[in-house]
């Protein structure tokens, strides 16, 4: 009879253990997400994820800063202030050629949303147009994509008459400028609801070639935290897949909870531009995806247009360890 009752005992004690009364879970493990932009659908893939609790899932406290003005997520993540960080391609590799050892992990977009924008009446459809226009450029990254635009129609930047502006489309709708600086997802949105007919010159068609959205980390992190990284990833890539499905419905969640200054049109409208953006090249196949001839090409541009002094090796700027994993059981 003793024996009786010590085995049903060990019995109702397994039957708790296995659901989850009793058990003390393991703790999440803190990590800081430095974004490029403001908390939009540019980040949906990353804020689903957040939403639906698979960050957690995986073991993460996900913590998400928006960017604000004067901060570089290059220089927070390597700070020690957030563990990864989202930026483009050009400054990821701008940041290798300084010394700065961080590795991109992912490219969320296979290509730029930098774009040309113009009034559909001035007739300015291909690069060979901009010459002799007035050009209106934000900062030095926009300078860049108009000289990499203007290189692909044998231009150069003394053959426009470049002009200053803030963030506002205001300059071109007031015609002081005959093209704006902008992004594909953004101003062309923006305009269009507000009844304008205007020409898009994309910078990913005229030699600009650079990832977009890149997720990075430092070496050191690398080394360490590996699996870290990896859990990190496949909830973001899941989020990113999930999101594609419902733009509209992803759009509507982003704007209740991360961006009530949004319209959820114009943020339903721009995620079907990076859904396009996401899955051109090698990444329609495998979102996330980065190419070494593509990263390659990006190192050349910076080095032709003087951005940076040197020609890093492809090895110092990303590793496809985490994807490969993810997408084919590889671990190297």
């Amino acid at each position: 009879m003793k024996n009786v009752c010590v085995r049903m005992m060990m019995c109702l004690l397994i039957v708790v253990m296995c659901s989850g009364e009793g058990i003390a879970k393991e703790p999440l493990r803190p990590m800081t997400i430095q974004l490029s932009w403001v908390t939009n659908v540019e980040f949906a893939g990353i804020l689903l994820a957040k939403e639906r609790g698979w960050y957690e899932d995986a073991g993460i406290d996900l913590t998400i800063r928006g960017w604000e003005a004067g901060l570089d997520p290059v220089e927070e993540v390597v700070a020690g202030k957030a563990q990864i960080g989202v930026d483009e391609g050009a400054d990821i590799i701008k940041a290798g050629s300084e010394g700065k050892k961080i590795r991109a992990v992912a490219a969320q977009f296979q290509k730029s949303p930098f774009c040309l924008i113009s009034k559909k009446k001035l007739g300015i459809e291909t690069p060979a147009h901009l010459k002799g226009k007035m050009v209106g450029v934000k900062h030095p990254p926009t300078i860049l994509m108009t000289k990499i635009i203007l290189a692909s129609a044998g231009l150069k930047y003394d053959d426009i008459t470049p002009v200053k502006i803030g963030w506002s489309t205001q300059s071109l709708l007031e015609d002081k400028v005959d093209v704006y600086t902008g992004y594909m997802n953004n101003e062309p949105l923006v305009m269009k609801e507000k009844g304008y007919e205007i020409s898009v010159i994309p910078a990913f068609k005229h030699g600009y070639d650079f990832y977009s959205g890149v997720c990075f980390v430092t070496e050191t992190m690398i080394r360490k935290q590996p699996d870290l990284i990896r859990k990190f990833l496949e909830a973001t890539l899941r989020g990113w897949k999930e999101s594609f499905k419902d733009p509209a419905g992803t759009a509507k969640l982003i704007v209740e909870k991360y961006y009530p200054e949004g319209s959820v049109s114009q943020q339903t409208e721009s995620l079907k531009v990076f859904k396009f953006l996401a899955r051109l090249g090698e990444g329609r196949k495998r979102i996330g995806w980065m190419e070494e001839e593509y990263w390659a090409k990006g190192i050349d541009i910076l080095h032709k247009f003087r951005q940076t002094d040197r020609k890093i090796p492809v090895a110092d700027v990303f590793t496809l360890k985490f994807l490969e994993d993810i997408y084919f059981g590889k671990k190297k």
